[in-house]
């Protein structure tokens, strides 16, 4: 049985005494097992009487502490819409409340809808509709389970239970339990009750504005019998107040979502609390207008436009989102994007984040993309995922298109709006980052021209060198870093600027360069050995939905002190699947179980990393394949993919890489023109969110849209196929300019080998470079010295004979 006192777990470490009051309260002689006689939730109400009706346990009927719930959907609730779906349950009776029994969700491959983290409020009332609850208990469920979940709470004068949602195990638009049952008893004297007047739920505070956290609080046992009144932000306790009013004035909140909390707690240990959720924001203009992202559909000033594969999501009146919906893009197509027209001094995007979404780049008018970020552990709606700088009082259109990393949302847009007229001047028409220069254009307005000379950028606080130039209305300012700009850094950039009349033109935001669906510098895991890839397989670290998770899985699973399961192999071929649940398998027959099966490798939630160095053994076209299930990135290393077929895509800023980024089958082929013969390198990354799971890796000789387009298919690592050589790492050790020329000292396996040494300026297009001298320094080590080197800024990549 777990335990589970009304109270924080660190308090019952300072209070002893208070635990074993609380305890000894909880107990009865004369318990009574309680089933609900009605029950009312906020979505999914056809499935409601499931939590109530018994017909879901193994022996239908009241059931019992210890009855067993099976495992069909058909006998439990489930809500689509948001995590924060609630079930309220009438007992018929006014009882004090001891015991929740719970039943968590738990249909084969689908316990992660169930509930994870769940507020338990009560209500002396009788009418659902209206009712004023409390909450007197927060717990955490375990993910599935037939037997029930036993919580100890105190509850007096309860006849309505409100089980609150607050998390799933899941990705989150789905949520639900199995049954629900209850146990009263008798508890000495009463629970306080507390309500908080001021701020409402949902209030926007100017920031800088004090909040006046305003409370009643009631005891059946006597104003004395009130020991404290504790407020809090979050977690934060902000103060106690020993007597009344219970008001706290909060005053220096930060620009943000608060959860402003009231807690009472009387002098037997008793305690219940109430919270709000309030919105402290920065006001910059007169008023905020909101932009709807179904009510406002068009092409008109106050209005988004939708270009590619957007879905409407309708939802319940009791949904979250504004307005009760939003809009989603799952294609992850980076062509897909929308507009929203707006005439203000700023706009703040709020939109859906769950675990399963990924990134998008916004851009106002056409100037620099920064990061937009829909990724969250938990599902949350209207969160606010991105902001404006502050705008010249005009017209101005918000883009946001997708990185091509999972689902991106479009929800509401708050324009802050300026009755002051705008003051013309020249503007910051556009920002362009590539990894090896920076180029501002600013645009003449009327009569305000920019001086060219005067134009000055401020990169990271610090002052950039810069080369101006003009033509016609455009003056076109140029920055050349002296080290390219690290994939994936974000950056902050300041403009300043005159016009002919020395009216100061300013501009301030942030840019993001494209990151690769996983590091250049490479996933950790065992190389290949002669004949086997090194095959690592990471487990119990962590919800695998998506490659940019499991790629955060992967790295942690490289650090000291992790905390779920790794198991490393050699592998002849990557050909396996999950033993127990294999779907539909892959391209070839008989796949192999994944190696770690024997070591208990979990059926959900895995990740899969494969390492090879592979000898390509005749130049001209080849096409390299992947069968999985869930998702995967594989990278090339040494040749760009010059188109990928079927369900995954090429990743266009790193062609290096295939991907197929989200939780599904896929069957890709990436073809790659004109390969060299000689060695290369693949890293590959798979992972299994639920269900079935398969991995396969292949390649056959010449260009192939579909599997159906040869038969000459072979695994890596098969006889006649790309043969997998030994893994010993091929890495630079330093890299220097020396007057003209640049020296590059590396390890290898072959010193004495012709190694190719390539240059690119933006990680896109390769060429040899000219000048290459390779030499031999030691038993494992060569320098490469490339001449007439004269570039601030280039890349260089080295490849084994």
């Amino acid at each position: 049985m777990k335990t589970h006192l009304p109270i924080r777990p660190h308090t019952l470490a300072r209070c002893p005494w208070l635990a074993a009051l609380l305890l000894a309260a909880a107990p009865s002689l004369r318990a009574e097992f309680l089933q609900p006689v009605a029950v009312s939730v906020t979505n999914g109400t056809d499935s409601q009487d499931a939590l109530i009706n018994g017909q879901g346990f193994e022996e239908p009927g009241l059931g019992s502490p210890d009855a067993v719930h099976v495992r069909a959907g058909s006998e439990m609730w489930s809500g689509i819409g948001s995590i924060r779906e609630s079930a309220t349950f009438d007992l018929g009776k006014s009882v004090s409340l001891t015991k929740v029994y719970i039943w968590n969700y738990n249909v084969q491959d689908a316990t992660d809808v169930g509930m994870k983290d769940v507020e338990i409020q009560v209500s002396a009332d009788t009418d659902m509709a209206t009712a004023k609850f409390n909450a007197i208990a927060r717990v955490s469920l375990a993910e599935g389970g037939e037997k029930a979940q036993v919580f100890d709470v105190v509850g007096t004068s309860v006849r309505l239970v409100r089980l609150k949602g607050l998390s799933n195990w899941g990705q989150g638009y789905t949520v639900g339990l199995a049954e629900v049952r209850f146990e009263s008893g008798d508890i000495v004297g009463n629970v306080p009750t507390i309500s908080i007047n001021s701020p409402r739920e949902g209030d926007e505070i100017a920031l800088g504005a004090d909040i006046s956290i305003d409370t009643t609080v009631t005891d059946k046992d006597g104003a004395a019998n009130i020991q404290k009144v504790a407020f809090y932000d979050g977690e934060v306790l902000l103060t106690n107040k020993t007597a009344s009013p219970y008001l706290y004035v909060y005053k220096g909140a930060t620009a943000g979502i608060h959860a402003l909390r009231a807690e009472v707690t009387d002098r037997t240990g008793k305690m219940a609390w109430n919270t709000v959720n309030v919105s402290v924001r920065e006001l910059v203009a007169d008023r905020i207008e909101k932009i709807d992202d179904e009510r406002d559909i068009g092409t008109e000033l106050g209005q988004i436009q939708y270009v590619g594969a957007w879905t409407l999501a309708p939802g319940a009146d009791s949904d979250p989102r504004y307005l009760h919906n939003d809009h989603y893009n799952a294609s992850n197509n980076r062509n897909d994007y929308f507009e929203v027209r707006f005439k203000g001094v700023k706009v703040d995007v709020f939109a859906t984040v769950a675990s399963h979404h990924g990134t998008g780049w916004a851009s106002i008018d056409g100037g620099a993309e920064t990061k937009v970020i829909y990724k969250a552990a938990q599902r949350a709606e209207q969160v606010l995922v991105w902001s404006s700088p502050i705008l010249p009082n005009r017209e101005h259109v918000l883009k946001i298109r997708l990185a091509g990393d999972g689902v991106v949302t479009a929800d509401r847009f708050d324009i802050s709006v300026s009755d002051k007229p705008d003051v013309v001047t020249a503007t910051v028409k556009e920002v362009v980052a590539t990894f090896s220069n920076l180029v501002v254009r600013l645009e003449d307005t009327a009569t305000s021209v920019v001086t060219p000379g005067s134009v000055k950028l401020t990169l990271d606080g610090v002052v950039a060198t810069v080369t101006s130039s003009k033509a016609g209305t455009t003056t076109t300012a140029t920055h050349v870093p002296a080290a390219p700009f690290v994939a994936g850094s974000t950056h902050l950039l300041v403009v300043d600027a005159q016009d002919g009349a020395g009216t100061p033109i300013t501009h301030s935001s942030t840019f993001t360069l494209p990151a690769p669906p996983f590091p250049l510098a490479g996933l950790k895991g065992p190389s290949s050995s002669a004949g086997n890839w090194g095959f690592r397989q990471i487990w119990n670290g962590g919800r695998a939905d998506s490659v940019s998770s499991a790629v955060e899985i992967a790295e942690k699973a490289a650090l000291a002190g992790f905390a779920g399961k790794v198991s490393d192999a050699s592998v002849p071929t990557v050909h396996h699947a999950l033993s127990s649940n294999p779907g539909t398998a892959g391209l070839f027959p008989d796949p192999l179980p994944l190696p770690a099966e024997s070591e208990g490798l979990a059926v959900s939630d895995f990740v899969v990393v494969a390492r090879a160095n592979v000898k390509v053994p005749r130049a001209g076209d080849w096409t390299l394949g992947v069968h999985s299930d869930d998702g995967f990135a594989l990278r090339f290393i040494g040749a760009p993919f010059d188109s990928v077929n079927g369900t995954g895509v090429r990743d266009d800023d790193f062609p290096e890489f295939m991907t197929f980024l989200t939780p599904g089958e896929t069957a890709t082929r990436g073809i790659l023109k004109g390969l060299k013969a000689g060695t290369y390198a693949i890293e590959f990354i798979g992972y299994q969110r639920a269900g079935g799971a398969h991995f396969d890796i292949y390649v056959a000789e010449g260009a192939f849209e579909d599997d159906s387009a040869t038969d000459q298919w072979l695994l890596i690592g098969d006889a006649g196929g790309w043969e997998i050589v030994s893994g010993v790492s091929l890495r630079a050790t330093s890299v220097r300019k020396q007057g003209d020329s640049v020296v590059i000292d590396f390890a290898t396996p072959t010193p004495e080998g012709a190694h190719a040494v390539e240059q690119s300026d933006d990680l896109k297009s390769w060429q040899t470079a000219t000048g290459a001298v390779v030499t031999k320094t030691g038993e494992s080590s060569a320098r490469a010295t490339i001449a007439g080197s004269n570039a601030n800024s280039r890349f260089y990549r080295l490849r084994a004979p």
